[in-house]
């Protein structure tokens, strides 16, 4: 695991990481955990209320760009297990206005912008374009400063051109920079849920009819996050639920990109929100 961690000369600590999943990310990702017993929990649903937490605030110092690397092992990966529905509509509609918003409008504000020999994270025209320069697995990230707890998490984005596992998404409950859930989308419409620095597999590449593929497509990407469950959605369609209690406290969340098969594979993340639970 390579791990590139950036302090900003701006008041928020935003931090990006990057790692190279492997030179057959494809292998890599068959060795998810097999989906457990069926939970029998009463549903959860959707709190509309208006009185809602405030969101904490991250005041942990950034790690010093000389401390070393930690050491890639292989750890014992977390079981994960199917519940009954959260919330099988678009949680959106439901919300009204978000505790939290970007758009992109304002430079620098919220993610930090860098470029290295594998990734590239800039502001671009009300984007946050987010590109994986080499077809090669390596996955970088950008975390912004606030840290929800439960809560709705959603992005868009808009994807140029791709090609098979091509992959981009959201990162969320990162308990520091080096781990955290990375759920995303690839290029030819499956879903994915892993886990770092376990390395694991927490839903394996599973084809979804709500995932628009190919390339030049936009993808609404959702999280429903409530204490150890949560319900993932794309473009306001449920697409699966679990329960997994390795991150259940507030943590850090963001974005994160990586190609299997094209060059300078970009994604344009237009606008992230969340709302809190």
């Amino acid at each position: 695991m390579k791990k590139i961690i950036f302090t900003t000369l701006f008041a928020f600590i935003i931090v990006s990481c990057n790692f190279l999943a492997s030179q057959s990310p494809e292998l890599k990702d068959n060795i998810s955990t097999e989906v457990s017993q069926q939970l029998t929990t009463a549903p959860i649903e959707l709190i509309t209320a208006t009185e809602i937490p405030a969101t904490e605030d991250s005041n942990a110092a950034t790690p010093s760009p000389q401390d070393p690397p930690p050491t890639a092992t292989e750890s014992p990966t977390p079981t994960i297990t199917m519940t009954p529905t959260l919330s099988p509509d678009d949680p959106r509609i439901k919300l009204g206005a978000p505790d939290w918003k970007e758009d992109f409008s304002k430079a620098n504000n919220n993610f930090y912008q860098y470029e290295d020999a594998q990734s590239r994270f800039v502001y671009d025209s009300g984007a946050l374009a987010l590109t994986a320069k080499n077809p090669n697995g390596w996955t970088g990230w950008s975390l912004s400063y606030p840290k929800p707890k439960n809560f709705y998490l959603e992005a868009t984005f808009k994807v140029e051109t791709c090609s098979g596992l091509d992959r981009y998404g959201l990162v969320y409950r990162a308990p520091n920079f080096e781990n955290g859930y990375f759920f995303g989308l690839s290029c030819d419409g499956q879903f994915l849920l892993r886990i770092y620095n376990q390395q694991g597999t927490l839903i394996p590449w599973t084809p979804n009819p709500a995932i628009l593929q190919g390339s030049n497509q936009v993808n609404r990407l959702g999280i429903l996050a409530q204490g150890d469950r949560y319900a993932f959605y794309a473009n306001g369609k449920l697409l699966q639920e679990t329960k997994e209690s390795t991150f259940i406290e507030a943590g850090l969340f963001g974005a994160f990109i990586a190609s299997s098969n094209t060059s300078n594979f970009t994604v344009r993340m237009d606008e992230i929100a969340f709302w809190n639970k």
